[in-house]
């Protein structure tokens, strides 16, 4: 049963003196509304929630990909809900308390939802395999890492979309067409805020561009190597 990624949800009296306390303590807002009394804030990998006057405790919450089949599973495992998901797909949460009575939400979040705090350039927003035997390799990390694989139909072939807690995190790609030139290993994308001008400092400072950017203004994207040889790509955006 994957729960996804964990966070505190702190119910608290003023959301904008809690928020000043935990920015001293080194945590950032990533995502909320503090007008509409819910933020999210990290420091690192701790993730936490204010939320002025919609609950009335502290809860441990859950992010999952599915929170139907975690609730089948809990009522199979004769777990009481506090409340069961609504509707039949999509966004939906359940609650529950542990035997000391300590809250637990597991909500599933609509995996279309972008933070509002843009993410700083640098980050890793993707991870791409291009090999010629997708399927077998696919296949291979499915059985040996316990990652959920799914099909993208590209006319008459598949790749693949690695999924983790329910939204795709990364790929599995034939070696044909515009990627039969990319080397058969995991190839990171970091994000950047130009892509002209990440390329011209991939040249002046010992790289090699291995394929020159493409794509839509604004969400360019262009495959580099570094000066020790291992290659990666530039993406233009979030």
């Amino acid at each position: 049963m994957d729960l996804g990624n964990f966070s505190v949800s702190l119910a608290v009296k003023d959301i904008a003196t809690s928020r000043a306390f935990y920015e001293k303590l080194g945590f950032q807002k990533i995502d909320g509304d503090e007008e509409q009394n819910w933020l999210i804030l990290r420091a690192g990998d701790i993730v936490i929630g204010l939320f002025q006057g919609m609950f009335e405790k502290n809860l441990l919450t859950f992010n999952p990909g599915d929170v139907r089949a975690i609730e089948k599973t809990l009522k199979q495992n004769g777990v009481a809900l506090i409340e069961e998901a609504k509707g039949d797909a999509g966004p939906a949460h359940i609650t529950l308390v542990d035997p000391d009575d300590n809250p637990i939400l597991i909500d599933q979040h609509d995996t279309k939802h972008e933070p509002s705090v843009p993410q700083p350039p640098g980050r890793m927003a993707w991870l791409d395999l291009t090999v010629p035997n997708a399927k077998e390799v696919s296949d291979f990390y499915a059985a040996v890492v316990g990652w959920e694989v799914e099909a993208v139909s590209l006319g008459d072939y598949d790749d693949y979309s690695v999924l983790y807690a329910g939204k795709a995190s990364a790929g599995i790609c034939h070696k044909k067409g515009g990627n039969s030139h990319l080397p058969s290993q995991w190839m990171p994308y970091f994000t950047v805020n130009d892509i002209d001008e990440s390329i011209a400092g991939v040249t002046k400072h010992g790289g090699e561009v291995i394929a020159e950017p493409r794509g839509a203004a604004g969400s360019r994207y262009a495959v580099v190597q570094d000066p020790g040889g291992a290659v990666c790509t530039l993406h233009e955006g979030k």
